[in-house]
């Protein structure tokens, strides 16, 4: 087998994964806010492995305290969702600290849950009036469909017969439910309206998302003319999945945060972003996104600034040098086993070895960004292991190792041999990415495009020749070039992530339908 188009695809593989890391790690310029501070962001105090479904969970005071006192950097207001697990005890805290917020009572179907809600908020208002900047009597109740605007509107009027003195009074949603319930605006002191372009169901790209938004403000301003509006929820998420040409990163977030300031405070608009921190158990309910909507990382640290040039990863130091080191392994075991190299040989097995590993940091990455419980925790470290042994048996194909003292392996005789071993390797390749892909086409809104996972077997098959298939696992290929095609045009011409989906599903799915066998290169692995 030449080696010729193996020494040029390495070349290249690696040339892309040097170029991805370099604009990974570059500081990027960006136009400053502003001004140093936000208006307000809405805070959740969860930690990891802290959740809202857990019922038995309180929240410390000291908890709080720290994570308010690590947000007075970046504003001096905060937004709350609910009353249980602690959070009743936050406006002592902000006032303690003499910071503002918009203190929220969560609203569901439950009429005992929500009155006991409303009890906490009535008390922690009557207690610290001088902190409180609105109150929120519940949170997309109606995009839920979990209450009427009737039965929101008798909740707000029982907690404004319990204050001890007038505070302002709102209900927060989607701004479309605003419009399609308007009569609960004369409940309200204020209209409280969410607006998140990434979640619509017309995706906004980052070009056109200030401009959007700043559009749908004006629509609800002259809409409900006589109530202030106040955008409660407006952000940018910095990781997960793309929709259509809205693209979730960390430099989209930052622009999108700087602009949108700069755009509020000419326009006079108040506002409310979201969010503060990180929170992974949003993962559960949202995919990857969910948990990547903080201006601050899960473990407090800062991702969004309002000045200063932006740096996708500022870990990418870290994932380079593994790729490094990793893409250092193959050529180093060859050695130590004494194997016959030549320059074409030395050069797939550090080239490629180099543009392998960095597709397995990149898988490891997604891991650690994807993974929501036990079950994924362990399917994608699996496959994290079979993509590492993938790429070492598809290294020794291409690279022609043998034994220096050994003629090259014949298969029907050999103790290994990775022709037969990457044959079997291959099925589970095409099956896995067909059912990623499935997943994909027909539930896709909270679903990654995990392509770092398959990107060794879709490059790797279509560079060696096998065994030809057999027609269920030609059948499997056809499956997975179908889907991966149908998710391309679903998700629409904008979406990048879905593109080169398709293209590694079609490129892997025609290493196996087109396949010639090598002759005399390998057995049957059936």
């Amino acid at each position: 087998m030449t080696r010729t188009p193996a020494v040029i695809a390495s070349v290249l593989c690696a040339l892309a994964a040097a170029l991805f890391f370099y604009d990974k790690s570059r500081a990027q310029p960006l136009p400053d806010g502003s001004s140093e501070k936000v208006a307000c962001v809405s805070y959740a105090p969860y930690e990891r492995g802290q959740s809202p479904f857990d019922a038995k969970l309180v929240i410390p005071p000291t908890q709080i305290e720290r994570d308010l006192k690590v947000l007075s950097g970046f504003t001096g207001c905060v937004r709350t969702y609910a009353t249980g697990q602690g959070l009743d005890k936050l406006p002592e805290i902000a006032a303690r600290l003499g910071m503002r917020v918009y203190a929220g009572a969560w609203i569901g179907r439950k009429d005992a849950d929500n009155r006991l809600e409303l009890e906490r908020l009535i008390a922690a208002a009557n207690a610290h009036p001088e902190a409180i900047k609105g109150l929120i009597v519940g949170n997309e109740v109606l995009l839920r469909g979990e209450q009427t605007a009737a039965g929101l509107a008798a909740y707000i009027a029982q907690l404004r017969a319990g204050l001890a003195q007038p505070l302002p009074v709102t209900y927060a949603d989607v701004w479309e439910f605003w419009l399609k319930s308007p009569e609960l605006a004369d409940a309200v002191d204020f209209v409280t309206i969410h607006l998140l372009p990434y979640w619509e169901d017309d995706p906004t790209p980052i070009d056109a998302a200030i401009r959007h938004v700043m559009a749908v403000w004006r629509q609800m301003r002259e809409r409900f003319s006589g109530k202030p509006i106040l955008i409660g929820e407006v952000g940018w998420p910095s990781e997960g999945r793309r929709r259509e040409g809205a693209e979730p990163s960390r430099l989209n977030q930052t622009r999108f945060i700087r602009e949108f300031m700069s755009a509020a405070e000419a326009a006079g608009a108040d506002y409310n972003l979201i969010e503060a921190f990180d929170q992974p158990w949003k993962r559960l309910l949202e995919g990857t996104v969910g948990g990547a909507w903080g201006f601050f990382d899960a473990d407090r640290v800062q991702k969004v600034s309002t000045h200063g040039p932006v740096v996708e990863w500022p870990d990418a130091s870290a994932w380079i040098a593994a790729a490094l080191i990793l893409g250092l392994l193959p050529v180093g075991a060859a050695m130590a086993r004494r194997e016959r190299m030549d320059l074409s040989t030395v050069v797939i097995l550090d080239v490629g070895g180099f543009a392998m590993a960095s597709a397995l940091t990149l898988q490891a990455r997604h891991m650690l960004a994807s993974s929501r419980g036990v079950e994924e925790w362990a399917v994608n470290g699996v496959w994290l292991v079979f993509s590492a042994g993938l790429a070492w048996v598809m290294l020794r194909i291409l690279s022609g190792l043998r034994p220096a003292d050994k003629p090259a392996c014949a298969c029907p005789r050999a103790r290994f041999c990775p022709f037969a071993t990457a044959a079997r390797m291959r099925f589970a390749a095409v099956a896995g990415m067909a059912v990623s892909s499935l997943g994909l086409l027909f539930d896709s809104r909270y679903r990654d495009f995990p392509v770092s996972m398959f990107l060794i077997p879709a490059v790797g098959f279509a560079l060696i020749r096998l065994p030809a298939a057999p027609r269920e696992e030609k059948a499997v290929a056809a499956l997975l070039a179908a889907s991966a095609i149908g998710v391309s045009i679903h998700e629409g011409a904008a979406n990048a992530q879905a593109w080169l989906w398709a293209a590694a599903g079609v490129l892997l799915a025609g290493s196996i339908l087109f396949t010639r066998p090598a002759p005399g290169s390998a057995a049957s692995p059936r």
